[in-house]
């Protein structure tokens, strides 16, 4: 996918090659204390107000809900690709970097909510499944309508209860929307799957810290090797190949939206030998850190 996509990288990159110079790590996005964690808006083409979701790279620390109605929609999420033409709706979780290539014609819905206001039942719904999916008409209908009510109610600072509630809701109709789609497969709640999702839910915090299956079985009060088979019945690939996975698409963000050394980004992501971390990289992805970040800037 990386390569596939990579013409837009290095284009964008030579079109903001003074802002890349100067950067040191990747910019990150907070909803502001006015927010009360909460933001939500209506997109409209490519206005002043969306000029920060279309031409930045950046990550948040927030979730965000995209309920896209009609035109076109180009992005990158995590260096995938990601088109959106009429009807749809995708999330963005935290940390994951992303920006806008363009828009056109394009009417969606936008909100941004702080993690803790996410229910822990709906977060594991979005870790397992995020990206683009199509919507019917009705669907449509049902989330623009409820966006309208949500809009109204962020104006009115006396109605946070409500508005932390119609939150909810708009929430719920995405994690429905998302587990409808992953209904579709036989195994949707079965043990593994379910021993699985809360492996990946706890991968994505603590990557930095725990590398090894044996401490993220241990976290989830299994054994390793039923976490291993677990894993690999529902995924076809073992836990070790899931956190390597992760580890190495933070260290592939950092080295290419960042001016990091080599060393700052294995320290970054909990190596105590950086010559350790190229090898590992280097087997992971077929050259050495250095030469990716070359190799994908050229």
């Amino acid at each position: 996918m990386i390569i596939g996509i990579s013409f837009l990288l290095i284009n964008y990159i030579c079109s903001n090659a003074s802002y890349m110079s100067k950067r040191n790590k990747i910019p990150l996005h907070s909803l502001g204390n006015n927010t009360l964690g909460i933001e939500v808006k209506q997109l409209t083409e490519v206005g002043e107000e969306e000029t920060s979701f279309i031409n930045h790279i950046h990550r948040d620390d927030h979730y965000i809900f995209l309920f896209h109605k009609k035109g076109h929609t180009h992005m990158i999420i995590d260096f995938k690709e990601v088109e959106a033409s009429g009807r749809g709706v995708f999330c963005i979780l935290p940390g994951q970097v992303h920006y806008g290539i363009s828009m056109k014609d394009t009417l969606a819905w936008f909100l941004a909510v702080d993690g803790a206001l996410v229910q822990e039942q709906f977060r594991t719904v979005f870790e397992e499944r995020s990206g683009l999916l199509n919507i019917s008409l009705a669907a449509a209908e049902r989330l623009e309508t409820c966006f309208f009510v949500l809009r109204g109610l962020c104006q009115e600072p006396d109605q946070l209860l409500v508005t932390r509630s119609m939150t909810d809701v708009v929430i719920g109709l995405f994690a429905g929307i998302f587990s409808a789609a992953e209904e579709s497969r036989d195994d949707a709640h079965s043990r593994t799957t379910i021993i699985t999702r809360q492996f990946k839910g706890l991968l994505k915090g603590n990557f930095r810290e725990m590398k090894r299956p044996s401490a993220y079985a241990e976290a989830l009060n299994i054994s390793p090797s039923y976490l291993n088979e677990a894993v690999k019945l529902t995924t076809g690939l073992p836990v070790s190949h899931w956190i390597q996975e992760e580890i190495m698409m933070e260290a592939k963000r950092l080295l290419f939206y960042t001016n990091n050394t080599v060393k700052q980004i294995a320290d970054d992501l909990g190596f105590e030998d950086h010559t350790y971390f190229s090898r590992v990289f280097n087997r992971s992805e077929g050259m050495p850190p250095l030469a990716f970040r070359k190799n994908y800037r050229k």
